[in-house]
């Protein structure tokens, strides 16, 4: 499996924002952007993570047991980036 580390940095701002809209707004990046990456993240893995709703997004249990491991790993490498600056 190659995933972008990109794509789970998307995964988990997406996922704690509930909001793709609020995501691409907090990554800087255009809303297609956050879709495209968590839709390729889906393929990548072979599951749905989210369910997608009128007012926007919520992790299923596929997406839910993901962003617990995921989050730990994304929070570790920010963690080591804000040490270095």
């Amino acid at each position: 499996m190659n995933i972008s580390y990109d794509w789970y940095k998307i995964f988990c701002c997406a996922a704690e924002c509930g909001n793709i809209t609020f995501a691409a707004e907090k990554l800087h990046i255009s809303q297609p952007a956050v879709s495209q990456s968590i839709c390729r993240l889906e393929e990548a893995v072979g599951c749905t993570l989210f369910l997608r709703t009128p007012k926007g997004v919520r992790l299923t249990a596929e997406g839910e047991k993901l962003y617990h491991y995921v989050s730990a790993g994304v929070n570790a490498f920010s963690e080591g980036e804000r040490h270095l600056k």
